[in-house]
């Protein structure tokens, strides 16, 4: 009896490794960050950010594209059916581009069992089609510790560090406020991290108290989506980071093409707005 009871153990325990590990081979993984050789060129011409809503009623989708690389400002959307990805796919097979960029991380993945768009956003579209093609995908942005570094010329590490820990929660609430606001953001306190803040940020709490203390009157951060301006600092400092993080695109663009590569870029149209300049 116990003789059967552990080979039937032994088996349950092989067949839940095995399938953990096929869906750890199949799952996608967050794309790899892409490491400029040089710094981005401070004299290509970018629309600066805070200067983006004299233009914010531009053409959506906005596309710049040349011969060998095509820049998609497009809806950030979890709607499988939205338009904007039927014309992703036809610039994508215009261009038959040899890398791919996605704005942001992505997350994991499981093929087959989750839907790229409605679990990634139109960023898990691009993926799905570079996997297809056999394209290998990277995000263009900044990493958030060099990001937030960057910044310390500009505003506090108290500053800094609030924003990085409720950034993901102000560009998630668009798609729908979650159960709880505070779990949500729980993964992110480690961010206080990169500006030397983590004593200052252990908690929720630690971030409601901190809050109260930049905005006495409101709004609650529970209630503040990126889709309108934000309140406060939290506006000059977004209009910061978006020129940082222009800059590392448009940079990432030149090098890749320059070394002959066509390169399929994705991200918002504020971004593909607001480089266009420097592709003239």
């Amino acid at each position: 009896m116990w003789k059967k009871i552990v080979k039937y153990t032994g088996w349950s325990i092989a067949i839940i490794i095995s399938l953990l590990g096929t869906i750890y081979l199949i799952a996608w993984k967050s794309p790899a960050y892409y490491t400029l050789v040089q710094s981005p060129n401070a004299k290509d011409s970018i629309v600066p950010f805070r200067d983006y809503s004299a233009y914010a009623n531009h053409t959506r989708p906005f596309i710049v594209e040349g011969e060998n690389y095509i820049i998609m400002g497009a809806s950030h959307t979890r709607d499988p059916r939205h338009p904007d990805l039927r014309l992703i796919h036809q610039k994508w097979e215009r261009l038959n581009p040899t890398v791919a960029l996605v704005e942001s991380r992505l997350g994991f993945l499981i093929p087959y069992l989750m839907d790229p768009v409605k679990n990634l956003g139109e960023g898990g579209y691009v993926k799905k089609l570079a996997d297809k093609d056999g394209v290998p995908v990277y995000t263009w942005d900044l990493q958030k510790e060099a990001l937030a570094k960057a910044l310390e010329g500009s505003f506090t590490r108290e500053q800094i560090a609030l924003a990085q820990i409720l950034n993901p929660y102000f560009s998630d609430l668009r798609f729908g406020k979650p159960a709880s606001p505070g779990n949500f953001i729980q993964p992110f306190l480690s961010r206080a991290a990169y500006v030397g803040q983590e004593a200052r940020f252990r908690t929720v709490a630690d971030v409601d108290l901190t809050w109260k203390k930049y905005f006495p009157q409101g709004p609650d951060w529970r209630e503040v989506s990126d889709e309108k301006e934000l309140p406060g600092y939290l506006s000059a400092m977004m209009a910061a980071s978006n020129d940082l993080r222009n800059r590392q695109l448009v940079g990432v663009v030149k090098e890749l093409t320059a070394k002959n590569e066509r390169v399929f870029l994705l991200c918002g149209s504020s971004h593909a707005f607001c480089v266009a300049p420097a592709f003239k």
